[in-house]
C-alpha cells in the first residue's frame, strides 16, 4: 500500500483499469463481477474507470461489483469524452445487439470508423457537472474518491475553466480530490498550475519513459500523485513474439523497427536476470520514484492472477 502523493488516501501498488470492463463484444457480464471481486479480495483497493468506458457499461459493473466495500476502496473515474449518437444508441440495445455480434463474429477492432462514429470532447464546466452526475448514477455512489479530466489538451488544461467546478463540486462532496488524465508531458505540467490538483495520469513503461524526467521530478516536487498506465504497452510486453502483429501497434516502418529492437532488447535483459519480460515490466514501473499507483488491465480472473503473480516476484 502507498500514500497517494498529499491526500489521505492509501492505495495498492497495483490498480485495475476497467477500460474494457463490460461492452456491447462480450456476453457475459457475470465474469467481469468475478474479475472485479477476485481483484478486491487479492488486495486492488483502486480502481480506476470512466465515463465514456462501453458506454457507461464499465461504471455499472464497478458499482454493482464494489458496493459491499464501498468505503475500502477507491474509485476513480473520468469524463471530457462525448460519445456520438450513435455509441449511444447502441448502448440502449446491448441485449439485442450482442447475440447478432456473437453469431456474426464480430470484432470491434474491425469495425469502420463511420460505424464507431467520431469522438468529441468538452470540458466545459456544465458537461463536467452533467457527467459526474451521470458517474454516481452508473456506479451508485454519493461521491467519487477521484475525478479526473479525461485526456485534455494541455491549451485546454491551461486555460483552467474547469477548475472551479471542479472545486465546487469537491466543496459539495461530490468528489473528494480531482486530477488530469494526460496523454502528453505538456498536458501534464499545465495541471501542476493547479494547487488543487491531487493527481495526474501518465503513460510509463519500458518501452515509453518520458515521464520519468519529464514530468515525475515536478509530480514529486508538488506532492502530487502519479498515476501510471499502459504499464505492459496495450500488451506488447506480456504477448509472445508470435502473438504480436506491430503493425497494429506503429504507423511507420521507422516505428515498428524501434519497438522490434526495444522489445528484443528487454527480452534479453529479462532472460539474463531469469524473468519474463511481463514481470521485469511490472516491476520497473512500481519501482519508479513517485509513481503511487500502476494501473493493469485483465479480461478475466486466471489473467488477473497471472499479472499478479508476476508482480509479485
Amino acid at each position: 500500500m502507498r500514500k497517494f502523493g498529499r491526500t489521505d488516501l492509501t492505495v495498492s501498488e497495483l490498480g485495475l483499469g476497467c477500460a474494457r470492463i463490460g461492452g456491447i463484444f462480450q456476453r457475459d457480464s457475470g465474469a467481469f463481477l468475478d474479475l472485479l471481486a477476485a481483484a478486491h479480495d487479492s488486495g486492488i483497493n483502486f480502481f480506476d474507470t470512466a465515463d465514456m468506458y462501453s458506454q457507461g457499461e464499465s461504471e455499472i459493473l464497478v458499482g454493482r461489483a464494489l458496493r459491499r466495500v464501498r468505503t475500502r476502496v477507491v474509485i476513480a473515474s473520468k469524463a471530457g469524452f462525448c460519445l456520438p449518437g450513435r455509441r449511444r444508441f447502441a448502448a440502449r440495445l446491448k441485449p439485442f445487439l450482442r447475440p447478432a455480434l456473437a453469431v456474426l463474429r464480430l470484432r470491434r477492432d474491425r469495425l469502420p470508423a463511420r460505424v464507431r462514429g467520431a469522438l468529441t470532447q468538452n470540458f466545459s464546466p456544465t458537461y463536467l457537472r452533467k457527467s459526474i452526475e451521470g458517474s454516481l448514477r452508473r456506479l451508485r455512489t454519493d461521491y467519487l474518491d477521484l475525478f479526473q479530466l479525461h485526456s485534455p489538451p494541455a491549451d485546454v488544461v491551461e486555460a483552467g475553466e474547469w477548475h472551479p467546478a471542479l472545486e465546487a463540486l469537491k466543496q459539495a462532496g461530490k468528489i473528494r480530490y480531482y486530477g488530469v488524465s494526460c496523454d502528453t508531458i505538456e498536458a501534464g505540467l499545465s495541471a501542476l498550475r493547479y494547487p488543487g490538483v491531487s493527481s495526474v495520469q501518465f503513460i510509463l513503461n519500458l518501452l515509453e519513459q518520458r515521464a520519468v524526467n519529464g514530468l515525475l521530478p515536478e509530480l514529486r516536487a508538488h506532492g502530487v500523485a502519479g498515476i501510471a498506465r499502459e504499464c505492459l504497452a496495450n500488451g506488447l510486453l506480456v504477448k509472445a513474439p508470435s502473438e504480436i502483429d506491430l503493425a497494429a501497434y506503429c504507423s511507420s516502418d521507422e516505428e515498428r523497427a524501434r519497438r522490434e529492437a526495444q522489445l528484443a532488447e528487454h527480452r534479453t535483459r529479462a532472460a539474463e536476470r531469469g524473468k519474463s519480460l511481463a514481470q521485469m515490466a511490472l516491476n520497473y514501473v512500481t519501482g519508479v520514484d513517485g509513481v503511487s499507483v500502476a494501473l493493469v488491465g485483465a479480461r478475466s480472473v486466471l489473467q488477473l492472477r497471472t499479472l499478479l503473480e508476476q508482480a509479485a516476484r
